[in-house]
């Protein structure tokens, strides 16, 4: 199997720089939030449905056009969702009354943006165990349903690639994930985390460990035969019992599980454990 780069030109620059950071729950700038802030309704094109409480299953009390613009006075946790800006158990209460789930609001920020609504009960943090759970999950959620797209794909899903692969093909009307792109949307959705842009960079996002060490919610990595960070070309998540999902322009589903071995070719001798 021939593995292909990941290396993206729109970020090439940029990307050494970037370090994998948590996104917690609670932002720091919660307790420092106005009394309302303003969001914009994120659908990708249906009417947004106001609940009038924080649970898919409570009753509709109106609804929101995509584009809307909504004014927020509180948010608080409720029923978790996914939706066009990752998975989220955040809902906030808007202005004209109800809740909507933030998973489709665009406010700027992956934290709280106003302040908690009376009564709110901040839920526990997950544990390391749910975290990589909650990863391997979500590598599991997209499997055979986008194409391999070169420079496709971040931390909120799929989108376009770019041009061009070393083999030439332009993907910028393909719509999937490359397979960094991929690492960056599982991790995000999992376990809350940040991480950079492409395989090599992703290579000093969290502590390295030995392959011999290897357990699921690793990153495993392929490089040159030299195998060297600089020669870096691929990456994988590990799932536990021999297996990785990952995203690779192959025959079959581009997003796939398959079996793994630690005597491939070009396999680095050190794993990376965002999740620790």
């Amino acid at each position: 199997m021939q593995l292909l780069s990941t290396r993206r030109r729109r970020l090439a620059t940029a990307a050494a720089s970037f370090v994998l950071v948590s996104v917690p729950l609670v932002s720091g700038l919660a307790a420092q939030a106005a009394d309302t802030a303003t969001g914009q309704v994120n659908t990708t094109g249906a009417a947004l449905k106001v609940r009038s409480a924080p649970t898919t299953a409570s009753s509709v009390v109106g609804t929101r056009a995509d584009g809307a613009r909504v004014t927020i006075v509180c948010q608080t946790y409720g029923q978790t969702v996914s939706g066009t800006y990752g998975t989220s158990k955040v809902w906030d209460k808007i202005k004209s009354g109800g809740y909507v789930s933030d998973a489709f609001i665009k406010t700027g920020s992956d934290g709280l943006v106003a302040p908690l609504c009376k009564g709110t009960t901040t839920p526990p943090a997950p544990t390391q165990s749910a975290k990589v759970k909650a990863t391997i999950a979500a590598a599991k959620g997209m499997l055979g349903k986008h194409p391999y797209s070169w420079g496709g794909g971040n931390a909120n899903g799929p989108t376009k690639g770019i041009c061009c692969s070393p083999s030439g093909i332009d993907d910028r009307n393909t719509v999937g994930f490359d397979c960094s792109g991929f690492m960056e949307y599982v991790f995000h959705q999992g376990a809350g985390l940040r991480l950079s842009s492409t395989s090599r960079s992703q290579y000093a996002d969290g502590p390295r460990v030995s392959i011999s060490q290897i357990k699921a919610g690793d990153m495993v990595f392929w490089s040159g035969s030299s195998k060297t960070a600089s020669g870096i070309h691929h990456v994988a998540l590990y799932i536990g019992d021999g297996k990785i999902a990952e995203a690779n322009r192959v025959s079959g589903p581009d997003i796939r599980i398959r079996a793994f071995s630690r005597n491939e070719s070009g396999v680095m001798p050190y794993v990376v454990r965002p999740i620790h």
